[in-house]
């Protein structure tokens, strides 16, 4: 382990979300190439990065949806560096602009013990699965999420996530053309969204949330439809979603990765296919 001298923890700019998320990347983490101007649409100010010896060693991100909820991730220090005070410092800094937030987190399963010394406890485990992509076969009625009513979608998000988070998925949903965002209506309103988005490896697919399991399928076979046949898909899973477990087995994807969603204090959390911050590591 390296000893870091003149330690800064300052704000990213916004010129270097780019190379925060490609650092990201680099982890294995595989963000989707729009992640960064997306993250910032939410949050301006939850972005930090450590500088020692006159580089950067090290980045957190905190995301304040509202006033009761921080989402976090992004927590890498160069391996050199690694062990040391540089860590802890990022974690104060972010849990400085989490204030008295929950704060949540997908943590990668090897590092659950650490964060368990800083208060946070496991609510439940998430598989990444990869597919490849396939034709979609029988077409489904979908509807470009760009072009429904704003107002609608959101309201509909609304019920898989504790917090408004419309400034994010004003962004998130704009794929195109490397990818799509579509909605199933059932009776007039959404039954179901998805989003596939290109990634520094392949594709993710997150979020996927839907009314049944039968839409949920039709939807996820429909978004890989979207790419190019063969291409990898990735999708994280909470274990606790039976439904979304029977589908990985049923398609015959692999597990990549195993993620750990971890909370500061108790919460009440969704089970739902995926989850939009399992990216972020």
């Amino acid at each position: 382990m390296k000893k870091p001298n003149n330690l800064i923890i300052r704000n990213i700019t916004s010129a270097e979300m780019a190379f925060v998320v490609a650092w990201a990347a680099r982890e294995g983490w595989n963000p989707g190439l729009r992640d960064a101007e997306c993250f910032l649409a939410e949050d301006t100010s939850g972005y930090f990065i450590a500088e020692a010896d006159g580089k950067p060693v090290g980045c957190i991100f905190g995301i304040n949806f509202s006033a009761d909820l921080c989402m976090g991730g992004v927590f890498i220090v160069n391996p050199e560096y690694r062990g040391g005070r540089i860590g802890v410092e990022l974690q104060k800094r972010a849990a400085l602009h989490a204030g008295k937030r929950t704060i949540g987190f997908d943590a990668v399963e090897y590092k659950v013990k650490n964060y368990g010394f800083f208060g946070f406890k496991p609510a439940y485990k998430i598989v990444r699965y990869e597919m490849l992509a396939r034709p979609a076969g029988k077409d489904i009625e979908t509807v470009d999420l760009t072009a429904y009513p704003f107002d609608k979608f959101n309201a509909y998000d609304r019920k898989f996530f504790p917090a408004d988070r419309s400034r994010l998925m004003g962004e998130w949903i704009k794929q195109k053309p490397a990818g799509a965002a579509l909605g199933i209506i059932v009776n007039g309103a959404l039954a179901g969204y998805g989003v596939i988005r290109k990634a520094y490896h392949g594709y993710r697919v997150e979020p996927l949330y839907a009314e049944s399991r039968e839409i949920a399928e039709s939807l996820l076979l429909t978004l890989v439809g979207r790419v190019e046949p063969g291409a990898p898909v990735y999708i994280n899973i909470p274990l606790p979603n039976s439904d979304a477990c029977a589908l990985a087995q049923k398609y015959e994807m692999k597990p990549a990765i195993m993620l750990v969603r971890m909370y500061n204090r108790i919460m009440t959390d969704t089970t739902s296919l995926t989850n939009i911050y399992s990216q972020m590591g």
